[in-house]
């Protein structure tokens, strides 16, 4: 993380690194007194309350937690980059790295939040994107969001990252499918959407423990409520994938079952039932952490007959005011772990 700071920040990074100590001390007693509060709307938004420390880096104005804002210009686009996270503190410096300065090149306001899995239950990247849209809006009010894998690199300035032509998927092809797609309608890896048809489609699917699934339905979401979805042709398109450097999250072993269901169910399932604890935010140098430990929720809606019943039981309550699970003031911290 270090080499990708003084890449990305090259002397401004004392600075930096005082600016974020200062805004988590700010963020951590705005949470405990009730100034900010999260996810309800009309409220003051965090990106208010440090805008204290707000610095010129550049032709760009920075805040702590990885949030930039042309100077010299004013952005036509607002967009929340949300990547899901769980155990890649290898990859995530070196997709920040690459991310940056090409967000920087392309002139966009836009912010990068890692959303971290904070337990040992298997990998939910769906959840994790609909916890990232949710808590991304306490931060400011963004006009799309780019849900990123963290191993993906894109190749190609000309890729744009901004809201047009939104549902957009942004891969034509990477480097492990020789610079193709797998199949026609995958919608994986890097994807982006609007505010508005994020809700359209009531989020994403809360149900896919595992590895896979998730962007097919969402892909079929989008299908279903007639938004088409555009893609990059060729290699403006192309990505490199980073090698793994640990072992693979298994497969959801019911994700064809769920696919070939999400008709009875995804209306119910997603933004409409999503419940989680308080996470706990982080503001870093390049990036905001969200930790939070989600757990699966009760299904109240119709589910194939052959799936195991989930044993665990449905959270009781909505997300904990920030009273009861304040901010850990982390100071200038350059870990993932929130």
């Amino acid at each position: 993380m270090s080499d990708a700071i003084k890449l990305v920040l090259g002397e401004s990074a004392h600075n930096v690194d005082e600016a974020v100590q200062a805004a988590n001390d700010i963020l951590h007693k705005e949470l405990m007194n009730g100034v900010v509060r999260v996810a309800k709307e009309g409220d003051r938004r965090f990106d208010t309350s440090i805008q204290s420390q707000s610095l010129r880096i550049g032709n760009y104005r920075y805040l702590p937690g990885g949030h930039w804002k042309p100077a010299s210009c004013i952005p036509r686009w607002k967009v929340a980059i949300v990547i899901p996270f769980r155990d890649r503190h290898y990859h995530l410096p070196i997709v920040l790295r690459y991310l940056i300065p090409m967000l920087q090149r392309q002139l966009l306001e836009f912010s990068i939040f890692a959303i971290e899995q904070a337990n040992q239950e298997l990998f939910n990247r769906a959840m994790l994107m609909n916890v990232g849209f949710l808590e991304a809006l306490n931060f400011t009010d963004y006009d799309c969001f780019i849900f990123h894998d963290v191993d993906h690199i894109p190749l190609d300035d000309h890729n744009y990252y901004g809201c047009s032509g939104m549902p957009r998927h942004f891969l034509s092809g990477a480097d492990r499918w020789n610079y193709k797609l797998p199949y026609k309608s995958f919608f994986g890896a890097v994807s982006g959407l609007t505010a508005g048809q994020i809700r359209q489609i009531n989020g994403f699917p809360n149900v896919y423990w595992g590895w896979g699934g998730e962007d097919d339905e969402i892909w079929n979401r989008l299908k279903e409520t007639n938004l088409p979805v555009s893609r990059p042709v060729g290699p403006v398109g192309h990505y490199n994938v980073i090698k793994h450097h640990h072992k693979s999250a298994p497969q959801a072993k019911d994700r064809h079952m769920l696919l070939d269901a999400f008709r009875t169910r995804y209306k119910k399932d997603g933004l409409s039932d999503i419940v989680y604890p308080v996470p706990t935010y982080t503001l870093n140098m390049l990036y905001t952490n969200v930790s939070v430990d989600i757990q699966r929720i009760k299904p109240h809606y119709h589910m194939p007959s052959s799936q195991k019943k989930i044993k665990k039981e449905p959270l009781k309550v909505e997300r904990k005011t920030p009273n009861s699970s304040p901010l850990p003031a982390v100071a200038g911290s350059l870990t993932t772990s929130g």
